[in-house]
């Protein structure tokens, strides 16, 4: 069951991702209620708590509104669940600037990866995704971490395929480990992809329809030999979704995946495996640095 929308919490999100965006300047009561579409009593009631709980600060002379020092308490206890983020943060940026590309962090569970930050670029690629977007690791999807899996996980995730392409997926995992990265390619029917998000965005649609759609799309792309490559043709062009590689922890574990999201422009065989080599340079560092000291600082 689909949990209802709850457009007070929406408001409050939305409040915190503005001001952590517009480089410090600040909104009065005025620019709060314009952006949120609120009238200004609202605002001015949603303020105040959010001024006792020291969740904001208030400029006295400018009247602006300011995130505050209890953010810094939240943020500190959020950034110990992920050492491996911070310790990315400047990796990530610096991976952005020198390939154009958005730099996506995943954190990683059993079954499921979630959006824990990134970095956009005017250059990349796809679409945005929310900080909490999670991405199942049912086949053919997951395949990026299951290459990295211990061989229980990888075997139980390519069991789940159909027989005729188990094979085939099986080759890929084992190429994209071996070169420290990997690459997914743009092949599903564009057509396809705008029906799913308008079912996913509209509350009206009957979940059957969408459970339809999405093991159609599914089935095709399980049978799409190119989307998982095994191998890339160096002077062939391709149109790249995303690369992919792993911060690993000891043993078999993923402290993080970074990914990387390029232009839209076809590129060449090369220059993917350029990218690809770059991005896999940074999380084989990261990797020890990680195991190596915190990398915090208190």
């Amino acid at each position: 069951m689909a949990a209802r929308p709850s457009p007070q919490t929406e408001r409050v999100v939305n409040l915190f991702e503005y001001l952590a965006s517009d480089g410090g300047q600040g909104m009065t009561l005025a620019e709060v209620s314009r952006q949120l579409s609120v009238h200004k009593a609202s605002c001015h009631s949603m303020l105040s708590e959010l001024l006792r709980a020291g969740w904001l600060l208030r400029d006295p002379v400018r009247k602006t509104y300011h995130l505050g020092p209890a953010l810094v308490r939240l943020g500190r206890e959020a950034a110990s669940r992920y050492p491996a983020l911070v310790l990315a943060r400047s990796a990530m940026a610096e991976l952005s600037a020198a390939t154009g590309a958005h730099c996506i962090a995943f954190s990683v569970s059993d079954d499921h990866s979630t959006v824990v930050d990134q970095v956009r670029s005017p250059h990349g690629g796809g679409h945005p995704m929310s900080v909490g977007t999670q991405f199942p690791h049912r086949p053919p999807y997951g395949a990026p971490i299951v290459a990295w899996a211990g061989p229980e996980v990888r075997e139980r995730w390519l069991a789940a395929l159909p027989e005729d392409v188990r094979d085939r997926y099986r080759d890929a995992l084992a190429a994209a480990k071996q070169r420290g990265y990997a690459v997914g390619l743009r092949l599903l029917p564009d057509l396809r992809l705008q029906e799913l998000a308008l079912i996913v965005r509209s509350a009206e649609v009957r979940s059957t329809r969408l459970s339809q759609l999405a093991q159609e799309l599914t089935d095709e792309l399980l049978h799409q030999e190119e989307w998982f490559p095994v191998s890339l043709d160096p002077d062939r062009s391709y149109e790249v979704s995303h690369i992919d590689s792993p911060i690993p922890e000891p043993g078999s574990r993923i402290a993080l995946l970074l990914s990387l999201v390029p232009s839209a422009e076809p590129m060449s065989g090369a220059a993917v495996a350029r990218l690809g080599e770059q991005l896999s340079s940074v999380t084989q560092r990261l990797s020890t640095a990680l195991t190596k000291e915190p990398p915090w600082v208190e």
